[in-house]
């Protein structure tokens, strides 16, 4: 099996089910979180999970991983210039402001379906994202909510400026 060429033809028709995105989650490599640094265009990945489609509606762009403490989980884009942070959750926008924090997550490596790999964890949210390494350019990113049936993906594509 090659994961890439799958990953690139779910993109194109989509799964019945998470089951098969699951399982291609699982064959590929782990990321390191230093790996990671740098801004990544965001795709959906079409699974028939509730919430397809809902982020690139809203005009989400991606993600930017400025360090292991400083990430912007939430790109959306601009109708002129770069893409712009916007905070998940108003309250904490409000503490970050407050003590000088920066961003709405943090970076770490932690065991997620039997691989230890980069998984970025909403310093407000029951919210994990979990990666793997499509190719070192490419990312697939599987949400982890408290309390949600099953999993959401996405990709992640890195930008180079």
């Amino acid at each position: 099996m090659n994961p890439e060429r799958l990953v690139w033809g779910i993109m194109e028709q989509g799964v019945e089910n998470a089951g098969e995105a699951c399982r291609l989650f699982d064959a590929l490599e782990p990321v390191d979180p230093h790996e990671m640094f740098g801004t990544w265009k965001g795709h959906e990945l079409p699974t028939g999970h509730p919430l397809d489609g809902w982020l690139e509606e809203t005009g989400w762009y991606g993600k930017a991983f400025h360090s292991t403490e400083h990430v912007d989980p939430l790109l959306f884009k601009a109708p002129f210039g770069k893409p712009f942070p916007l905070h998940p959750f108003p309250p904490g926008l409000i503490a970050n402001l407050l003590s000088g924090a920066r961003g709405a997550a943090r970076l770490r490596k932690m065991e997620w379906r039997g691989k230890m790999s980069a998984v970025m964890i909403y310093d407000q949210l029951p919210i994990q994202d979990h990666f793997r390494k499509v190719n070192k350019d490419v990312l697939l990113g599987m949400m982890d909510w408290k309390g949600m049936k099953q999993p959401y993906f996405f990709l992640l594509a890195r930008v180079y400026d």
